[in-house]
């Protein structure tokens, strides 16, 4: 088969007469031309095109001027991790997976309460 060289076809143009793809396309198929491509079809549901502009970099200023940049983490000033509240509980942790079989089983309040304990935690 001979290879490089000059090529004839018109870009986006859907050539139906192929045989090295190893597919048939019907007389209607959008890679034959017939219909079009769902993301074409009107009323079709497409997230929206963001442009350049409108994501945010390093060079815009701040949403939060009053808030210092290390506020959340363990260091620096403004509020720690404690201010953001608990974690949302981890559903691969052991420990709670144990303990939440034990409660529908046999549900008690010292049970809840670990529970309780373990998603303050974030376990």
């Amino acid at each position: 088969m001979p290879r490089g060289g000059k090529r004839e076809g018109t870009p986006g143009k859907a050539y139906v007469n192929r045989t090295d793809l190893g597919m048939d396309y019907a007389p209607g198929d959008a890679a034959a031309g017939g219909m079009q491509a769902p993301a074409q079809q009107a009323g079709s549901i497409m997230p929206p095109i963001i442009g350049a502009d409108q994501v945010p970099n390093l060079g815009d200023p701040t949403n939060r001027p009053n808030e210092p940049v290390t506020a959340g983490i363990p260091y620096g000033e403004g509020p720690g991790p404690e201010a953001l509240g608990p974690m949302p509980p981890d559903p691969t942790d052991p420990i709670r997976m144990v303990i939440q079989a034990m409660m529908m089983t046999t549900p008690n309040a010292d049970l809840s309460r670990l529970l309780a304990r373990l998603d303050y935690e974030g376990r």
